[in-house]
C-alpha cells in the first residue's frame, strides 16, 4: 500500500516538474524613464523565461557553460533522481547502494533552486531602479516539485530502512 502512495505522489511531483520546466519562471522588465524637458518612458526589455526556453537561448547564443550547468542541475539530476525513486519502489530487491545514491543525488538537486533564488533575489530586490522581476507559475511548480520530491525521498528512506529492519 505504501508503495502505491509513494508512486502516486512521485507521479504528481513529476507533473509539477514538467510544468516547472515548460511554464515561464520569471518575467523581467527594464524601463528607462527620462524627465529631461519632457517626461518619456521607454520599455527597454520585457521577457518571460522558462527553463526550456532559457536552455534553448543559451545554446543558440553559444553560451555552453551556463547551458551545461542548468541542464545538469535542472534537467538531468531530477531525471536521475526520478529513475532511482522508481527503481527503489518497483524493484523486488533493490541494491543497497540505491538509497545512498538517491540521497546523494537529492542533495545536488537543490543546487539549481539556490542559483535561481539568487538570480531572482538580485533582480527583484530593487537593486536597479527601473528593473523589476516577477515570479511566474513555472517557478512555483518547480518549487512544488523540489519540496514534494524532498518529502518523498525522506519518507521513502525511512520506509525502506524500516522494511530492511523487519526483513532481517
Amino acid at each position: 500500500m505504501y508503495r502505491s502512495i509513494f508512486i502516486f505522489f512521485h507521479l504528481v511531483s513529476l507533473v509539477f516538474l514538467g510544468l516547472g520546466w515548460t511554464l515561464d519562471m520569471l518575467f523581467i522588465k527594464i524601463d528607462l524613464d527620462s524627465h529631461f524637458l519632457i517626461d518619456l518612458h521607454y520599455n527597454l526589455f520585457n521577457e518571460k523565461r522558462s527553463v526550456i526556453g532559457t536552455l534553448q537561448t543559451l545554446w543558440e547564443g553559444g553560451h555552453y557553460w551556463p547551458f551545461i550547468l542548468i541542464f545538469v542541475f535542472g534537467i538531468l539530476i531530477p531525471i536521475l533522481k526520478s529513475g532511482l525513486i522508481f527503481y527503489l519502489l518497483l524493484a523486488a530487491k533493490p541494491i543497497r547502494n540505491g538509497l545512498n545514491w538517491l540521497t546523494a543525488i537529492s542533495k545536488w538537486a537543490m543546487a539549481d533552486v539556490f542559483a535561481i533564488s539568487i538570480l531572482v533575489a538580485f533582480l527583484g530586490a530593487g537593486s536597479m531602479k527601473n528593473t523589476s522581476a516577477v515570479l511566474e507559475a513555472g517557478f512555483y511548480y518547480f518549487s512544488a516539485y523540489v519540496l514534494l520530491s524532498a518529502v518523498i525521498v525522506f519518507l521513502l528512506e525511512k520506509w525502506l530502512k524500516n522494511q530492511a529492519g523487519t526483513n532481517s
